[in-house]
Formats: structure tokens, sequence, C-alpha cells
């Protein structure tokens, strides 16, 4: 991997540290709101905890960046069902992959996106089944639609800016 790339990454990873625990403290915070402690420590501590250990032991990875970039949706997916579903925490899908275009890398976009997309299929199957998961304020599949119909144009448009700031950092390392 070319210096400039790892270089990138280590400084996204820096900032995904923040972004990260910031998260986990939200998801306590929700906890308190809704009584969701438990999955708050399940599900929220190690979430935080492993890209950590892997930011401290082999940062500057695409394989850190792609564990970083999971762990956000699993944040959003969690505060999603600590608020039963709530409308407003599924904006945190568009504004955290955002974040992931620090990375420069449009793998890691997809990454993100792809984990945010499996979660509402599945956990919106799981709740429509009455498995006591929430994804949706009232579950649906069109729903479900709609939303990855958003999260495939914000995809879109992330893994094209990161691919252009990819290679207009290049070209800037070369000159």
């Amino acid at each position: 991997m070319p210096n400039i790339e790892r270089a990138h990454y280590k400084q996204a990873d820096r900032l995904m540290l923040f972004i990260l625990w910031g998260l986990f403290v939200m998801s306590l915070g929700l906890a308190t709101l809704h009584d969701t402690m438990k999955w708050a420590l399940i599900v929220g501590l190690p979430t935080a905890l492993i890209p950590t250990v892997m930011i401290v032991t082999a940062g500057g990875t695409r394989l850190t960046a792609s564990v970083v970039a999971v762990a956000l949706m699993v944040f959003v997916g969690l505060h999603i069902h600590q608020a039963a579903g709530l409308n407003e925490l599924h904006f945190g899908i568009f504004v955290l992959l955002a974040f992931l275009l620090c990375s420069r890398d449009w793998i890691i976009v997809l990454a993100g996106a792809t984990t945010i997309t499996l979660h509402h299929l599945s956990f919106n199957y799981l709740q429509e089944l009455g498995y006591g998961v929430r994804c949706m304020a009232e579950p649906g599949f069109g729903r479900v639609l709609v939303h990855a119909a958003y999260v495939v144009g914000e995809t879109g448009v992330l893994c094209f800016l990161s691919i252009l700031l990819k290679r207009e950092t290049v070209q800037a390392a070369e000159l």
C-alpha cells in the first residue's frame, strides 16, 4: 500500500476513534431514555472496542477501515433499535456514510452501505415476525426499499467522490 494511502487511513482512524466512542456514549444516553442498557452494553461496547483495538494494533489499513465502517452502521442499527425504530435515528445512516468519505476509498463506503442494507432487510423481517427487534416504527418491505433507494443513491455519489479524492491525492503526492 502506498504511503499516502496509509497516511489517509491513519488520519481517518484517529477521527473514527472519537466518533465510535461518541456513538457508544449516545447508546448509553438512549439506554437511559428507553430502558435498553443491556443492548448498549452487549452490542455497543464491543462495537466500539473491537475497532479501537484494531486501530491501535493495525491502524492505517483497509481492513481496519472496513471494520470501522461496519461498526458505524452497527451503531446506527443499535440506536434505531433502542429508540423503537424512530425515523429520525435513521438519519445517522447518511451522516456516518458521509464520514466514511475521509478514507478516500470507495470500498470502505460500500462496506458501510452493505452492512446497513443487510441490517434493514434482516431486522425488518425479524420485526415483522415478532422477534422483538426494531428497525422501523412500522415495518414493511416497501419502507425498506425506500430507505435502500436513498442509501444506494448516496453510496453511488460517495463512491464517485472517493475515487476523485483518491486520484487527486495521488496526483498531488506525485507533484
